[in-house]
């Protein structure tokens, strides 16, 4: 765990403050822009994506794919963000104080009005809290969130039933608790919801032509600096060597690739390849309410015949790291090599499998067959590496709109299902998901296997100290591991950023993929 993570917290009672001194965006980018003079305004910025949104579009209460989170995070702001070090700075909030074990008190901006006219007050941050606690999306990160109230106009005070050691960290991730409008997102439709935006952020969806395109506009009304853009355009490319294509042909300025070995072939186009830190994890999620997976040992014997070296290797070319829950580049990520069954041992799964009474076990992992292709050979070389040890792995390439209701409602899956995972704000998040009741990919429900995990998770949550918090997160990991309750086959970078630096200027990817620099960036005209 880093101990940024914990700004502010490190005694349980002490009061914290943060005084406004202006947001910044840091970057990562391992090319320079060359002299091109000053700013200038105006323009449209063409963004080639992979993939758009999914179920739930772009509603931050629901939505809860990257392509929707990437969008979600230029539209809307949360009340305090972190730079590219972690180091926590001001957004819709201005100070915060933590009076209590069980108290903080936000002041808030009195300067702020969302995009669609109405006033930005501690009634919007209320409403947004109490709409994500009733269901929404992350609403497992609230659950020791006892009431969150108004105390002024510009003032919040959220009440704990019990410490909530992941609380600083959630409030200041990007994509984690957005604010709302009461009033435009609160009396708009479904439809209006999943398809526009109504939030403080510097750029705003004016139009989704599903299936080509996602264009924001310049919010007039934005907070901070104006930005020099106009419009910005994320033109979708299933394919992405089509995509490789655009770039090459320069029909876009700027590119996201999951597939690593094209973002290096468009910077050997010319084009400016960001860093990239593996963030995303290849999740792998277990439904062991039936069948082969039900047996601890045939679980653990998967995760012996597992090479993942190899799998980082070849499968992925390099572009990836051996990783558990969190991914490998998050700050309170485990090493992975240390954990239980994650050192290949094929002649012991053989022997787990004998002993659960399953030789030969065959199991259904379901992927998303028209997206990522970049992580299919991982998932294909599992396949070789558990028949090695006696497994038959049935791939089932699925339509990404047949495997969305899982992490929008819950649905049930095949034995195995993979879902390339958000970064989370905070170490504890990966596996609420997995363990907390209303958690989408929840199958472990009275299953015993899994209730030491739950207690470790709920304890970290409620830790007082940063050094309990960081104790009961290894715990964890080791506890997952130990009884298989997810599988990981490689962390990769959520995407791999390129751009044109001869003509998209001041623009540098950020450690958080929120695109937060092009409310600065300028195009040449």
């Amino acid at each position: 765990m880093n101990r940024r993570h914990w700004a502010g917290t490190a005694a349980a009672l002490a009061v914290v403050t943060l005084t406004i001194a202006g947001c910044t965006s840091g970057g990562g980018g391992t090319g320079a822009d060359e002299p091109a003079g000053d700013p200038v305004s105006g323009g449209t910025l063409t963004w080639g994506v992979p993939a758009e949104p999914s179920a739930g579009g772009i509603d931050p209460m629901v939505a809860s794919a990257i392509a929707a989170e990437v969008i979600d995070s230029m539209a809307y702001d949360t009340l305090l963000t972190r730079d590219d070090d972690n180091k926590i700075e001001p957004a819709l909030a201005t100070e915060y104080e933590q009076v209590d074990e069980l108290t903080w008190v936000f002041q808030l901006r009195d300067d702020v009005t969302f995009a669609d006219g109405s006033p930005f007050d501690a009634g919007d941050v209320v409403y947004s809290f109490e709409t994500r606690k009733d269901g929404g999306t992350n609403a497992t990160y609230l659950s020791l969130m006892e009431s969150v109230e108004a105390t002024g106009d510009h003032e919040v005070t959220f009440h704990f039933s019990a410490p909530d050691g992941t609380f600083l960290d959630a409030v200041s991730a990007r994509q984690t608790f957005l604010i709302v409008s009461e009033e435009g997102y609160g009396n708009a439709t479904e439809e209006e919801r999943q398809t526009s935006t109504f939030g403080t952020g510097a750029f705003q969806v004016t139009e989704w032509n599903q299936g080509v395109s996602v264009t924001l506009e310049k919010n007039e009304d934005y907070w901070g600096d104006e930005p020099y853009l106009d419009e910005i355009v994320f033109e979708l490319y299933p394919d992405e060597n089509t995509l490789l294509a655009a770039v090459q042909q320069g029909s876009v300025q700027a590119a996201s690739f999951i597939d690593g070995s094209l973002a290096q072939q468009a910077a050997s186009s010319g084009f400016t390849l960001g860093d990239a830190a593996f963030r995303q994890n290849l999740a792998i999620y277990v439904n062991p309410e039936s069948g082969p997976l039900a047996d601890v040992n045939v679980r653990r014997a998967i995760s012996l015949a597992l090479d993942r070296q190899a799998i980082v290797d070849t499968a992925m070319l390099g572009n990836a790291g051996i990783s558990f829950v969190p991914p490998a580049g998050d700050p309170g990520a485990t090493d992975a090599t240390t954990l239980p069954y994650h050192e290949r041992d094929v002649e012991e799964a053989k022997r787990l499998l004998e002993e659960a009474g399953q030789p030969n076990p065959e199991i259904t992992l379901s992927y998303m067959g028209d997206v990522a292709a970049a992580h299919h050979p991982a998932y294909e070389m599992m396949q070789q590496q558990l028949a090695e040890a006696g497994i038959t792995l049935n791939l089932k390439s699925t339509p990404l709109a047949e495997i969305a209701p899982i992490f929008t409602t819950g649905e049930s899956w095949t034995d195995l299902v993979a879902i390339p995972g958000s970064p989370r704000a905070s170490a504890a998040f990966y596996l609420e998901p997995v363990l907390l009741e209303g958690g989408v990919y929840n199958h472990w429900d009275g299953n015993p296997d899994a209730d030491k995990a739950r207690e470790l998770l709920t304890a970290a949550k409620s830790a007082a100290t940063p050094e309990e918090y960081t104790d009961l997160i290894t715990q964890l990991a080791t506890e997952a591991a130990d009884q298989a309750l997810e599988f990981v086959p490689a962390a990769v970078p959520v995407y791999f950023e390129v751009w044109n630096s001869n003509k998209l200027h001041d623009y540098e990817n950020d450690a958080f993929y929120s695109r937060s620099a092009l409310d600065h960036a300028w195009l040449s005209q």
